[in-house]
């Protein structure tokens, strides 16, 4: 008996016959597998050529075009200008090389700007010049009574007021021009004692006359201790009638700051009458903070100037500095004396004072033509006319409109002093565009 079994025929798997689309999907991977062949070809081949020397461009630079009037446009390739239609120049390793080579400041280049531009820009020149660089300090004062020239007007006697003169402050008072009638009891008791004593002297004989004239002489003296004026003592010796009654006179000319006294009221030595004081010369006072005590000293020339008088300008120098600090306003008073012989000047007027320290000439430019960047201040120099070349400079004090130049310029180099910004911006752009320009192939990888 034969063990081994034969299957049917018909039922095992037929190899010879393939599934539907296997056929198309083995062709997609066919046309696939070559497609991804040839893109790392050409991924290989864009490489090797990129890394080839360009034709027609220098070795190490690649060439940049751009426009003179337009230096923010640029191109790869000769041409026009479409802002201007200007012809385009080429900036190369080289040129972007002279470019750095020629700025004094490091992210500036030279530029050149022709006089028409200059002038529709705005640009203003200026030369170094020597100058007096008295480092100036501007103060706020107000205009004061001179204080030399105040006069307070008092009595050495007591009384009463009869009659007052002059009763309104601000009036002005010539010298001997009265001011009020006193009606004074101990002046006349001391009047009648000089009457006695002159009655006395006249009707003494020649021994006795020596010691009455001591007794006149101590009389008289006493009146004019009391205060009673040479006027007064004159009508009392030729009329020899005594008086309740006496006017008092101003002793100098001037105006009157303060009335202190009423009509009808009982005075005494103690009794502030009238201050008066001569405007025709007066006092500006200042108040100095303590961090500029230490740059001002008596002598220092000085200017006053108020919005009150906008056309004049008052120059004196400084006559006193306050030897004490004010704790509260932590200043020192300064104080310059003016002229006043039209009155112009009022007490109590507010106005600049400018200090200006004495010092020798230096070399100065206006203070707009310096551009301050941080940590380095500079200029630009103007050069053949219309070359603008970035300088450094080491600045000194400001004094108004001018700064002091420490180093960087001599005298009668000429700088730009206004549109300065304009300029600026324009040799920064061109610095820039100058090291694209000098910038290697393939530098930025």
């Amino acid at each position: 008996m034969n063990s081994e079994s034969t299957p049917p025929t018909g039922t095992g798997p037929d190899l010879s016959h393939q599934p539907p689309g296997a056929r198309t999907m083995n062709l997609v991977r066919g046309v696939l597998l070559v497609v991804l062949v040839l893109l790392a070809g050409l991924s290989v081949g864009s490489y090797l050529w990129s890394q080839r020397p360009h034709r027609g461009v220098e070795s190490g630079a690649r060439a940049l075009y751009h426009c003179p009037m337009h230096p923010s446009y640029t191109s790869d390739r000769p041409g026009s200008c479409p802002i201007c239609g200007m012809d385009l120049e080429r900036i190369s390793q080289s040129s972007g090389a002279a470019v750095a080579r020629s700025a004094d400041v490091p992210g500036l280049a030279q530029v050149h700007i022709p006089p028409e531009r200059a002038r529709l820009i705005g640009v203003r020149l200026a030369q170094v010049e020597r100058r007096a660089m008295g480092e100036g300090l501007d103060l706020v004062g107000f205009v004061a009574p001179d204080e030399a020239w105040i006069t307070q007007v008092q009595l050495r006697v007591s009384g009463w007021v009869e009659f007052l003169h002059v009763n309104r402050t601000g009036d002005q008072v010539e010298e001997g021009e009265p001011l009020l009638s006193l009606y004074s009891p101990e002046l006349y008791q001391s009047e009648q004692e000089f009457l006695i004593e002159l009655r006395g002297l006249r009707d003494t004989g020649t021994a006795e006359m020596s010691h009455g004239t001591g007794r006149l002489d101590a009389a008289r003296e006493r009146l004019l201790l009391l205060g009673v004026p040479h006027q007064e003592l004159v009508r009392l010796e030729r009329d020899s009638v005594a008086s309740a009654r006496v006017v008092i006179r101003s002793p100098v000319r001037g105006t009157v700051l303060e009335r202190g006294v009423a009509q009808g009221q009982y005075i005494g030595p103690e009794t502030r009458l009238f201050t008066v004081a001569d405007l025709s010369r007066v006092t500006v006072v200042a108040d100095l903070p303590e961090m500029d005590a230490a740059r001002v000293r008596q002598g220092d020339a000085a200017t006053f100037s108020t919005d009150a008088l906008p056309d004049r300008v008052f120059r004196s120098r400084i006559d006193f500095v306050q030897p004490t600090l004010s704790s509260e306003t932590r200043t020192v008073k300064l104080r310059l004396s003016l002229a006043n012989p039209d009155r112009a000047l009022k007490p109590g007027m507010f106005g600049n004072v400018r200090v200006r320290r004495g010092e020798a000439p230096a070399l100065a430019v206006p203070a707009e033509a310096v551009i301050h960047a941080g940590d380095q201040n500079y200029v630009f120099r103007v050069r053949a006319g219309d070359h603008y070349d970035p300088r450094i400079v080491v600045v000194g004090p400001v004094d108004g409109e001018w700064v002091q130049i420490l180093r960087g310029l001599a005298l009668g180099d000429t700088v730009v002093a206004s549109a300065s910004f304009l300029i600026d911006s324009e040799s920064r752009l061109k610095a820039a565009i100058a090291g694209m320009g000098s910038q290697p192939h393939g530098a930025g990888k």
